[in-house]
C-alpha cells in the first residue's frame, strides 16, 4: 500500500515540475494594474478563498476513494490483507484532512494565487479590455455574474468530480495492476 502512495505522490509531483520551471515573460506594468484593479471589482481574492476552502472539504474524501480503489482493485493482497488495508485508509482520513486543512489555510497561498494570475491576465487582455471589464463587473450584470459565480464554479467542480473520479480510479486501478505485476 505504501509503495502504491508513493507512486501515486511521486507522479503528482513530477508532473507540477513543468509548471513550476516556466519562466513568466515581462509584462506592461500598466495591464498588472489594470489586472489588479479587475480583481478588485471581481472580488477573486475570495473567489479563490472559497475555491480553496471547497477543495479543502472535497481532498479527504477524494484521496480516501482514490486509495479504495487502488485497494479493492489490487489483485496481489488478499481479502484479508485488503481489509486491514482498507482500514488502514480509513484511518489515515483524519489524518488526509489535518494535512488538507494546513495545505489550504496556509495565508501565502492565496496571495500567492494572486500575484501569480495578474500577469495572466495582463497578458491575455490590453489594458482597454481590462478597463472594459473593470466597467462590466460594477454594472448591475456584472454584480449579478459575480454574485452567482461562487454558486456556478461548486457547481461545475462538482460535476468535473463527478465525472473525472471514475476515470481517475480506473487509471489508478490500471496503474496498480501494472505495477503489481513487474
Amino acid at each position: 500500500m505504501k509503495k502504491h502512495l508513493a507512486a501515486v505522490a511521486s507522479a503528482f509531483a513530477f508532473s507540477l515540475v513543468p509548471m513550476f520551471a516556466y519562466a513568466a515573460p515581462v509584462v506592461d506594468p500598466a495591464a498588472i494594474e489594470a489586472s489588479r484593479q479587475l480583481m478588485e471589482v471581481m472580488k477573486y481574492r475570495e473567489l479563490v478563498i472559497m475555491s480553496l476552502q471547497q477543495a479543502e472539504k472535497q481532498l479527504p474524501a477524494q484521496m480516501k476513494s482514490v486509495m479504495t480503489g487502488m485497494v479493492e482493485n489490487d489483485t496481489t493482497m488478499s481479502a484479508e490483507q485488503k481489509k486491514a488495508a482498507l482500514a488502514k485508509v480509513d484511518a489515515s482520513t483524519p489524518a488526509i484532512a489535518k494535512q488538507a486543512h494546513a495545505l489550504y489555510a496556509d495565508p501565502s497561498l492565496v496571495d500567492d494565487i494572486v500575484s501569480e494570475t495578474l500577469p495572466l491576465y495582463a497578458r491575455t487582455y490590453t489594458v482597454d479590455e481590462l478597463k472594459q471589464m473593470v466597467v462590466l463587473y460594477r454594472s448591475p450584470l456584472g454584480q449579478k455574474m459575480l454574485a452567482t459565480m461562487p454558486q456556478l464554479l461548486a457547481e461545475c467542480a462538482e460535476i468535473s468530480n463527478r465525472v473525472m473520479m471514475p476515470r481517475i480510479q480506473k487509471t489508478m486501478s490500471q496503474l496498480v495492476l501494472t505495477l503489481s505485476s513487474n
